[in-house]
């Protein structure tokens, strides 16, 4: 997770992302990649995926289980874990899905950060 966050920021740096964009982009990166990795049964692997979009940058990451469905848990103070998609939700303004890829074979889950973040 260490790698997609690393990358992540590196990639919104080059593009000329602000400080606090480039921040989130290395978040949402690290808890999406987490999660795809902690919770996509039979995972051969991960695919993260960052794009520019007007106004801001699109996280994706894309794992091999279509049957997982990325869920906001209820944040747990004594829990360790369960917190991820809470953190993207409030850190895109809530502006996250996720899709089954064409052949059924995976998903892919995205997060949009806008350069105004908006946190709530």
């Amino acid at each position: 997770m260490g790698e997609a966050r690393d990358l992540a920021g590196q990639w919104a740096d080059a593009e000329g992302f602000p400080t606090e964009v480039i921040e989130d982009v290395r978040l949402v990166a690290s808890e999406l990649v987490t999660n795809a990795i902690a919770h996509a049964a039979g995972s051969a692997g991960v695919l993260l995926r960052l794009y520019r979009c007007e106004g801001g940058a699109v996280v994706e990451v894309w794992d091999a289980d279509a049957n997982k469905v990325p869920e906001i848990g209820e944040p747990d103070v004594v829990h360790e874990s369960g917190r991820g998609l809470f953190i993207v939700n409030s850190l895109t303004g809530g502006m996250w899905g996720w899709q089954r890829l064409a052949d059924n074979k995976g998903k892919a889950t995205w997060a949009r950060i806008p350069c105004t973040t908006t946190r709530t």
